[in-house]
């Protein structure tokens, strides 16, 4: 995980301007665990930022993206999520609550999927899709 520091810090190295309402993007996604949306983020910061945009919104995580502090997740057909866990991991979504949840990949995992090709892996999209433990109760 990172720090609102170095999210600042990457985002100068880069040469982006540092506005107050990327701040507080930044702000609301360091040391999240759970996987906003665009819309929850819009949402937790308008009252704070009535001139915020969805556009900014997209733009500044994309930055991030770019700079390796988020992962922009494709795992809900109606909507992007924003993992603040830049690291190597998949993700299970469940089809009835819509819920998101981290699933641990180790380097065997990897090794396996690669099925000894000598490739380089410098990212993984694990999307897994079913029920929670709580669904699949009801």
């Amino acid at each position: 995980m990172w720090t609102l520091d170095e999210g600042i810090t990457r985002l100068k190295e880069a040469g982006t301007k540092i506005t107050a309402q990327r701040i507080a993007i930044l702000k609301k996604l360091e040391g999240r665990m759970d996987h906003p949306s665009a819309e929850q983020i819009y949402q937790e910061l308008k009252r704070d930022f009535p001139t915020i945009s969805f556009a900014t919104i997209y733009s500044t995580a994309q930055l991030l993206a770019e700079k390796k502090l988020i992962q922009i997740l494709t795992i809900d057909d109606k909507r992007v999520n924003y993992d603040p866990n830049p690291g190597p991991h998949g993700h299970f979504r469940c089809t009835a609550c819509g819920h998101i949840e981290d699933i641990p990949i180790t380097e065997s995992m990897v090794d396996t999927l690669k099925m000894g090709q000598d490739s380089v892996v410098s990212s993984i999209q694990l999307y897994m899709y079913g029920l929670c433990p709580s669904c699949n109760v009801r």
